[in-house]
């Protein structure tokens, strides 16, 4: 079974003028979002660092019916 959301790096806020090659960016955005399969969207969350990421996507794949709230740690 395919996972609903995956971590894929995080796209340049700035477009490039002058691009190095067509369909890549020279540069990659800073850090990291999810990507959200069934609706096909990204969503930019901006995680600095890629542990946080898998952590928040894990957690938004195991507990898909539960509130915001309750998929932060309690310690």
């Amino acid at each position: 079974m395919q996972t609903r959301f995956v971590v894929v790096p995080a796209v340049p806020l700035t477009k490039e003028i002058l691009p190095r090659r067509p369909g890549f960016p020279a540069v990659l955005g800073e850090g990291y979002d999810l990507y959200d399969t069934q609706d096909k969207v990204r969503l930019s969350l901006s995680f600095p660092t890629r542990a946080e990421a898998d952590f928040y996507c894990a957690s938004r794949n195991c507990c898909r019916d539960a509130p915001a709230q309750e998929m932060t740690g309690s310690g």
